[in-house]
C-alpha cells in the first residue's frame, strides 16, 4: 500500500487527510501550523515537523496550500518535500494555482527525479470528508494512472484533462463561476431588502428557485445564517483566483466583464477586512455600502 504524506491542512486538505485514513491509507502529515494536525494524530496519522519528514519513504504528496508562492516554498525550500521524497514519487498539487506555475513545477519536479501533476478539487470540506470530490488532472498519463489509487477514496469523479496546466486551467475557469455568481447573489439580496422584500423570505426563494446553482444554494444559507466567520472558502481566496483568472485572460485577449468587475468588489471586501471571512461575508460589505447599516459587520476584522 502506497506511503502518503499530505502536506497542508485547512478544511479541504484536513478532510481528505481524514477520510485517506479512514479508508485505511497510511498517512503522514504536515502543516505550518501544527495544532491543525493534532487531530489527524489522534486518528492514526503520523504528524511530521517539517515537510521533509512528512515527504520521507511516500509514494505520493499531496500539496493543498494557498498559494503558488507556498506551495514552492514547501516543496523546494529549507526542509522542503524534494530533500528526502524517494526518486520517482509523484506530487499532486492540489492547490488553486495559476496553468504556468502547474507546468513549471512539473519541469522541476522532473530535475529532482519527481513526477509532478496538477490535481485540482471541486467540491467542499464536506465532500472531502464524504469521499465525493471531484477531480480535474493535468499531467503524463502514466503519472495520472500511477496516481489514480491515491484518489480513489476522495472522489466521485476524476477527469483527466490533458498536459500539466490543464486541471489548473479547469479549476480556475469553475472558481470563475463561483465568484460572478456570488457578486450575483448579494446583488439579488441587497436590492430585494432595499425594495421592501423580507431578506429571509427572498433568500428561500433564491435558493428554491431554477435561478440557483448548488452552489449558490449553499451560500444562500450561509448569507442567511450569517456564518462568516468559519470560512468553508475564504474571500480572499476567491479574490486570488479571480486574480489568476484575469491574469490569464489578459495574456490570451479575452474580455472578462463580469469577473473583472467581481474581482473588484472582492478587492474592496478585502480592503474593508473581510478577507479571512467566508467568500459570503461579501453581502456584509454590500449591506454597509447599500444602506442596510442595521446588519452588524461580522467580526473584529470588519470593525
Amino acid at each position: 500500500m502506497a506511503g502518503i504524506a499530505f502536506i497542508g491542512l485547512g478544511a479541504m486538505g484536513g478532510g481528505m487527510a481524514s477520510r485517506l485514513l479512514a479508508a485505511g491509507r497510511p498517512v503522514t502529515v504536515y502543516n505550518r501550523t501544527r495544532s491543525r494536525g493534532e487531530a489527524l494524530e489522534s486518528e492514526g496519522a503520523v504528524l511530521a515537523a517539517t515537510p521533509a519528514a512528512a515527504a520521507a519513504g511516500a509514494d505520493v504528496v499531496f500539496t493543498s496550500l494557498a498559494t503558488s508562492e507556498v506551495v514552492e516554498q514547501l516543496l523546494f525550500g529549507p526542509d522542503g518535500v524534494v530533500e528526502t521524497l524517494p526518486s520517482g514519487a509523484i506530487v499532486a498539487d492540489l492547490s488553486t494555482v495559476a496553468p504556468e506555475f502547474a507546468q513549471s513545477l512539473r519541469s522541476r519536479l522532473a530535475e529532482t527525479g519527481h513526477r509532478g501533476v496538477d490535481a485540482c478539487v471541486l467540491g467542499n470540506a464536506q465532500h472531502a470528508r464524504d469521499g465525493e470530490l471531484r477531480f480535474m488532472i493535468g499531467g503524463a498519463d502514466a503519472d495520472v494512472e500511477s496516481l489514480t489509487p491515491a484518489l480513489e477514496p476522495l472522489a466521485k469523479e476524476i477527469v483527466h484533462l490533458g498536459p500539466s496546466g490543464m486541471g489548473a486551467t479547469a479549476k480556475l475557469a469553475l472558481n470563475l463561476l463561483m465568484g460572478v455568481q456570488m457578486l450575483a447573489l448579494t446583488e439579488a439580496i441587497v436590492f430585494g431588502e432595499r425594495a421592501g422584500l423580507d431578506r429571509a423570505a427572498l433568500i428561500k426563494l433564491i435558493a428554491a428557485g431554477g435561478y440557483s446553482s448548488p452552489m449558490m444554494k449553499f451560500k444562500a444559507g450561509a448569507m442567511a445564517r450569517r456564518a462568516f466567520e468559519k470560512p468553508d472558502f475564504r474571500l480572499k481566496l476567491m479574490r486570488k483566483d479571480l486574480g489568476l483568472v484575469l491574469a490569464q485572460t489578459q495574456r490570451l485577449g479575452v474580455p472578462m466583464p463580469t469577473t473583472a468587475a467581481s474581482y473588484d468588489w472582492l478587492t474592496a471586501a478585502t480592503n474593508a477586512g473581510l478577507g479571512e471571512h467566508d467568500v459570503a461575508a461579501l453581502l456584509a460589505y454590500m449591506e454597509q455600502i447599500s444602506g442596510l447599516a442595521h446588519y452588524p459587520p461580522p467580526g473584529e476584522a470588519a470593525a
